[in-house]
This record gives C-alpha cells, structure tokens and sequence, in this order.
C-alpha cells in the first residue's frame, strides 16, 4: 500500500471534503444575537464571517450611533468557538467587559459589547432550550415614560407656545432660559438706542 506524496511548495492545497462538513455543521450551530440595546432580538447566523456595524452592507447592521460602519468580524472556527477581530472602530470592541488588543476568542454564551449594544454568541443548544436571550427588564422596575420634572415650567410653556424672531436662531433659541430670550429680543432696541445717543452727543459737542 503506497502512501500519499508529501506536499511541495507550489502545490494547490485540497481541504478534504470531510473537513468541510465538519466545519460547516459547527458554523451553522452558532448564532449571534442582540441581547441588549438597539435592535435587541435579531439574530444572524455564523455560517461565514459576520460583520457587525453600522453601515448597510453589515452582515448584522445596528442603529447605534456608537457603533463604526464596519465595527468588528466574527469567524467561525472547527471547535465550536469563533474568533472576534475589532476592524479599527472608533470606540473599540469588548468580549466580556474585556477590550479587544487584537483577535480574540469567543465561546458560546460570552458577550460582545460594541457602543451600547450587547451580543452574545448561543449555540444551538442554547437556543433550543431558550429561543431568546434579550435580557428583560424585571416588572418591578419597568416604569411607564413620564415628563421630567427638573424642566422650568415657564421655560416648557414657552417652549410649547414661543415662535422664534426673525433675527434669532431657532436651533439655538430653545436651549435659553426665559429671561435670556426676553433680553436678547431687546438687545437690537437697546443698541440703536445708544448709538443714536452717541450720535446726539458727537454732533452737540461741535
């Protein structure tokens, strides 16, 4: 029985195709899903290598400003685990509250924190015995959305019945305090005023 050749530089490398399944099946037993944050719930199969951002052609894109257009990469590996590259954001990638330095691993269950989103990494048999891992809110601290009660009430009555002058600027107009509009309205009045002074004093002492 003669035994296979050893390889040579310059020769195509053949994966078996053994290999291949192997790798595929473990791939796609793995899940990436938003457990907290924007979008928390969506799910995004690891059966190539994912791209977490922001950008539109992300494999699993995020509405989170934090986030990078093209934030962090998750690859499958054949053991079950994967691997998590940060690709350069802006404000870095965390598994486990740890910052990436560099390619890390990433088992079932471990959590990817990028900007405020949470994602973890579930295998197919966490998901069969819990289809979700969004973490709840528990009753006892769910509370209905109400006004804040550290506005000025004069400041929130004129700002549900103020129109801005012509001469301000409404972006900026709604961030002063009501006594501050009143005196910018009259400074334009208050200026003519002393240049008109001005020019009564000038012409009487020639």
């Amino acid at each position: 029985m003669s035994l296979p050749a050893p390889s040579r530089a310059g020769d195509f490398f053949c994966t078996s195709p053994r290999r291949d399944g192997m790798l595929a099946a473990v791939a796609g037993e793995m899940t990436l899903e938003v457990v907290e944050g924007p979008g928390a719930g969506k799910q995004v199969a690891v059966d190539h290598p994912v791209v977490v951002g922001r950008a539109s052609d992300a494999d699993l894109m995020l509405q989170d400003g934090e986030v990078s257009d093209r934030h962090a990469r998750i690859t499958a590996q054949p053991d079950g685990s994967a691997t998590v590259e940060d690709l350069g954001s802006a404000n870095g990638t965390f598994v486990n509250q740890n910052e990436l330095m560099g390619p890390a691993r990433l088992d079932p269950g471990d959590e990817l924190l990028v900007g405020v989103t949470v994602i973890q990494l579930r295998s197919a048999q966490d998901i069969a015995a819990r289809a979700s891992a969004v973490i709840q809110i528990p009753p006892a601290l769910a509370m209905a959305p109400r006004p804040p009660t550290y506005v000025n009430p004069e400041v929130a009555r004129v700002d549900a019945g103020h129109e801005p002058s012509a001469q301000g600027t409404p972006e900026l107009e709604k961030y002063l305090d009501v006594r501050v509009r009143r005196r910018a309205q009259l400074a334009p009045l208050a200026l003519f005023v002393l240049v008109c002074l001005a020019l009564i004093c000038y012409f009487a002492l020639r």
